[in-house]
């Protein structure tokens, strides 16, 4: 009977173990993206050298087109996810469809309302600035991936 209680109460303490260590990774996960975001916009508006004016009005329009961007980005990838898993059981109509699906969503990452935000960000920080952002974006991506590269070289073995 004893062994049965000591086996049941390290059953239960294992269980809620792993799910304080699958919360507690969450949190890491979400913590280490808010300090990307924020390294982000430090290095952005270093960058553009925006005033506190221009970075008022600046950023919630950035904001706004990298949320939705990043929306369909994840909507693409569900359904990559998505298609991958069906692939090899598929109809040519259902293929189809993942072909307009795919389309769909590409249209609309290229679609003309990114363009009227983007001429909205153009009024507040200038043509010049735009490029800038644009180039400023692709840099901080790259020293980004060259920082989390070079972590996870020094911690192999």
């Amino acid at each position: 009977m004893k062994n049965s209680i000591l086996i049941i109460v390290l059953a239960l303490s294992t269980t809620a173990f792993s799910q304080v260590r699958n919360v507690s990774n969450i949190q890491k996960t979400e913590q280490a993206q808010e300090k990307i975001e924020a390294l982000e916009v430090a290095y952005i508006t270093n960058a553009l050298n925006l005033t506190s004016d221009e970075a008022q009005k600046f950023w919630p329009l950035f904001n706004e087109v990298k949320e939705d961007r990043e929306k369909l980005y994840r909507q693409k990838k569900r359904l990559m996810r998505e298609l991958g898993s069906n692939y090899n059981t598929m109809s040519d109509e259902q293929a189809a469809d993942y072909v307009d699906r795919m389309f769909e969503i590409e249209s609309e990452l290229n679609e003309s309302n990114f363009e009227s935000r983007y001429r909205k960000m153009i009024k507040v920080i200038g043509a010049t600035r735009f490029l800038q952002l644009k180039k400023t974006e692709v840099e901080f991506k790259r020293k980004l991936l060259r920082e989390l590269r070079g972590r996870k070289r020094s911690n192999t073995p």
